[in-house]
């Protein structure tokens, strides 16, 4: 089961990834690609791949769902089928959000609603506890309020060689009688990207090569298909969004924050 189709695109443009760490005032922030390989500082389950926001009605036909905006953070890239994979129980992944008046008001990075998830370390089904954490902040970035989710929040089994797939598990739950669902786990991965045309355009515009151009979705060969990734689903009522406003246009981005201690200790 896919959790969205397989869009034909070359560049995720929705929004921008970044690795952070905290407890720091210095924190150096890095951005990430979708797949940028493994560092000291930076383990597969800490790389972020992509960011998917669109209103539930365009992905499901219900026209009910148009009432919620779909959240979709895709972790640890190019997962083999069948194996396990976990997120990282000493990182935080966060949604960022921060409502605009209209789509021409310019990006100025502070969210003022943050979602963050802590994942528990694989229990003997490996599936992870969760913890959510609903940050509200002022325009200021000042804290103004938190809510925090814990009990019975899991991810689903990650399916196994030989056995079934396991059930997808959505949570459901309310906070401040909003209704939120939940889904983190393996799903196959949705980008689409030939890169070894990438690289043949690339160089012919540089003078390197023959010169030629994307061919056909149709044509084209998927770096990503056969592999999963790590994803965090989060479906969520836009008016919860708008915190008591009008907004309809949100900017959204991701992060995964690790202690500034964690690569010492890797």
């Amino acid at each position: 089961m896919k959790i969205i189709s397989k869009w034909k695109m070359f560049a995720a443009t929705l929004a921008m990834g970044c690795a952070l760490l905290y407890g720091s005032q210095t924190a150096p922030v890095v951005a990430s690609d979708h797949d940028d390989g493994e560092t000291n500082i930076k383990s597969r389950n800490l790389s972020l791949t992509d960011l998917y926001v669109f209103r539930e009605d365009w992905h499901s036909g219900v026209p009910a769902h148009a009432a919620n905006l779909v959240f979709v953070m895709n972790t640890n890239p190019r997962s083999l089928p069948r194996q396990h994979y976990f997120f990282n129980t000493e990182a935080v992944y966060s949604f960022h959000v921060s409502p605009k008046g209209n789509v021409d008001d310019a990006a100025d990075g502070a969210d003022r609603l943050r979602f963050d998830f802590r994942f528990g370390p694989p229990d003997a089904n490996n599936q992870q506890s969760i913890q959510m954490d609903v940050v509200r902040l002022d325009a200021s970035g000042a804290f103004l309020s938190q809510a925090t989710v814990t009990d019975g929040l899991t991810t689903t089994a990650p399916p196994l060689l030989g056995q079934p797939n396991p059930t997808p598990v959505t949570n459901t739950f309310s906070v401040d009688g909003a209704s939120i669902r939940l889904f983190a786990g393996l799903r196959e991965d949705p980008f689409f990207f030939d890169v070894e045309q990438f690289f043949k355009v690339r160089a012919g515009a540089a003078g390197a090569g023959p010169a030629v151009g994307f061919v056909p979705a149709s044509d084209a060969v998927d770096f990503a298909q056969g592999y999963n990734v790590n994803s965090v689903v989060l479906a969520v009522p836009i008016s919860f969004l708008q915190q008591g406003g009008t907004e309809t246009v949100f900017d959204v981005w991701e992060s995964v924050s690790i202690p500034n201690d964690l690569a010492a200790r890797q």
